[in-house]
């Protein structure tokens, strides 16, 4: 159902998903503009691939929750199907709180098909995490980023993760 419109990062248990650097160096400058409140993004590309995104306003302004409203997610999906990609995902950031699914995160989450990912600024350094959702809860996955072809270029990278 819509798989032209909705991916499946997670298709291939074997397959790694990639991020694009230069679009993830942008969504990591978006969040932080939003500090102290939540940012969120619908990210787009091809399989598992995310290559774009679409950055959303979230309808209940707060630090520690996002929701969007009907009407703006729906104009996000159809401008996705209007640029030829794919929803393979969201993003979300934690202000505050470290890269892990909250209780209303797991709630709140209606695609088990996409990937979920997290960006955290309670350490010193901003960490990104990937999630998907298997057997009712999220299960950390590996990324990589990477310079994809057809993309605008890198600019730097993301900082390194801290496990």
């Amino acid at each position: 159902m819509y798989d032209d419109l909705i991916g499946r990062p997670f298709a291939s248990q074997n397959q790694g998903l990639s991020f694009d650097r230069h679009t993830a160096k942008r969504l990591l400058a978006e969040a932080q503009e939003a500090l102290p409140y939540e940012y969120s993004a619908l990210l787009t590309g091809h399989g598992s691939m995310v290559t774009g995104y679409l950055a959303m306003r979230s309808s209940s302004h707060g630090r520690n929750s996002f929701s969007w409203d009907a009407p703006s997610f729906f104009q996000a999906l159809a401008s996705v199907r209007k640029a030829g990609v794919q929803w393979v995902g969201i993003l979300h950031s934690h202000p505050t709180s470290p890269p892990v699914p909250s209780e209303a995160d797991q709630i709140g989450w209606h695609y088990p098909q996409l990937a979920y990912w997290i960006l955290s600024f309670a350490g010193g350094m901003p960490d990104l995490r990937l999630y998907q959702w298997s057997d009712g809860r999220f299960v950390e996955r590996p990324y990589t980023l990477a310079d994809i072809a057809g993309s605008v270029g890198s600019t730097g990278d993301m900082p390194p993760r801290s496990d």
